[in-house]
């Protein structure tokens, strides 16, 4: 087959791929070269998507024998596409922006997750924009588990729905701890202030961010001297050490998307128990 007619074949079919940016396009343009190579008809046009930060490629052929080629390369490229970062095209993984789930390389993640930003002035930015200012929010909506904010004012710049934030952003108690508490319904203004007046030190992320047995920076659970934990770990040092040797190695990229949360302050004598040594060993018993 004429190289010419396959390279036509790829930029027609190209085309018909519904995918969020170009960055999975060398990899759709390298799945057509094997359609076109295995045997498939290339006057007939192929059709795939990106969903839930994936590839798909619904492509069916009635030859037993072409179909079972065609599954094994769309199911090749549908996994090549979840490591493959959907707007440049480097490494990526998959990820959550916004309760979709897309593939992105860490950089592109970041741009997707703005941080909250609060200036001096108490103007609260979030991806370079101004959204609100504190002295101007007339009501505070938030959820009884304290994870979600709806904050409205008097002219409101972004419609009459108020603007949202969560638990998930960077800053987000930071920007709960700043709202005057009367903006608050009155059920709400006692669990919001015993917030942050009970916080205890976290052993293991060393911020002051336990909030009901549960730290809200690293979102790990205190050593207790329960059967659980006992039988897991033996004892409180290995617990800590295995909780902070995972922040560390930070699968999720995690440390790096809150490296600029400032809700909670660092105790200066927090202390880190693993070594390189311990490092190397924990990540042989995880890959």
């Amino acid at each position: 087959m004429k190289q010419e007619l396959i390279n036509a074949f790829i930029e027609r079919n190209l085309k018909n791929f519904e995918v969020n940016s170009t960055g999975w396009n060398e990899l759709i343009r390298q799945m057509l070269f094997e359609f076109a190579i295995g045997g498939w008809n290339i006057e007939k046009d192929i059709f795939g998507k990106e969903k839930y930060g994936e590839l798909r490629c619904y492509t069916y052929s009635e030859d037993k024998e072409l179909n079972t080629i065609v599954k094994n390369i769309t199911q090749k490229y549908a996994a090549l596409s979840m490591e493959t970062c959907e707007i440049c095209g480097s490494e990526g993984k998959k990820r959550s922006v916004n309760s979709w789930e897309t593939t992105l390389c860490l950089s592109h993640y970041l741009t997707q997750k703005p941080v909250i930003e609060i200036d001096k002035e108490l103007n609260v930015r979030s991806n370079s924009k101004t959204l609100l200012n504190i002295n101007d929010i007339v009501k505070a909506d938030i959820e009884y588990d304290l994870q979600k904010l709806c904050l409205y004012t008097e002219e409101p710049a972004y419609g009459t729905e108020g603007i949202s934030f969560s638990w998930q952003e960077p800053n987000y108690y930071l920007l709960l701890k700043t709202i005057p508490l009367q903006v608050f319904s009155p059920d709400m203004q006692n669990p919001v202030s015993a917030l942050f007046e009970n916080l205890e030190h976290c052993e293991i992320c060393g911020h002051k961010a336990v909030h009901q047995r549960s730290c809200l920076r690293c979102h790990q659970e205190p050593w207790t001297e329960s059967q659980v934990f006992i039988e897991d770990y033996g004892e409180k040092t290995n617990y800590i050490k295995a909780c902070q040797m995972d922040s560390f190695i930070d699968e999720d990229d995690y440390e790096k998307y809150f490296k600029y949360d400032q809700s909670f302050e660092k105790s200066h004598d927090h202390q880190i128990l693993f070594g390189h040594h311990d490092l190397k060993e924990y990540e042989k018993l995880l890959f």
